[in-house]
């Protein structure tokens, strides 16, 4: 699904992506990324894109600039805990380095496109068939854990699924 950010949250999340990058530096902690095609402020500002495209279709709080680390989830929707995870490729894949960095309940899967004011929402998938079903592949950093696009579930699943909880009777 496309999304296009309004004018104020591409503007909070490219904000949100240079202080990100400015506290690192201030904490003299170097950027990890950066490419002839992509720095650190385009990166952190392309995936703050990616948590507001999120929070906006699912109608929940948007993310902050968090100074540590936000523990591996990005987004709340209710009881649901999400990592909002950014390929630079439609059709990427959901990646993620070991069963241990995958620490939220659900990831949702962006991709960025060429407008950089609009995301594509690829797909979510839960920890569990995660961990089940994840396949291993060296995306040149070693070997990482990863489900194809294909397998993704649409995100109109995990909003169903949500609103089922939240509203069916007890």
């Amino acid at each position: 699904m496309l999304f296009e950010l309004s004018p104020q949250d591409s503007h909070l999340a490219t904000v949100a992506g240079r202080d990100t990058v400015a506290l690192c530096t201030m904490q003299k902690i170097s950027p990890r990324l950066k490419t002839s095609h992509q720095d650190r402020i385009d990166s952190n500002a392309r995936g703050f894109k990616a948590e507001f495209a999120v929070a906006r279709l699912l109608g929940i709080d948007p993310p902050g600039v968090n100074v540590a680390s936000d523990g591996g989830i990005d987004l709340w929707f209710d009881d649901v805990s999400i990592d909002v995870k950014l390929t630079t490729r439609h059709q990427g894949d959901l990646i993620f380095d070991t069963p241990d960095k995958f620490k939220s309940r659900v990831a949702i899967l962006v991709a960025s496109t060429d407008d950089p004011n609009v995301m594509s929402i690829e797909g979510w998938m839960g920890r569990p068939e995660f961990i089940s079903k994840a396949k291993r592949k060296d995306y040149g950093h070693g070997p990482r854990l990863f489900i194809p696009n294909s397998n993704l579930h649409p995100i109109e699943a995990l909003w169903l699924e949500v609103m089922r909880r939240r509203h069916s009777p007890k």
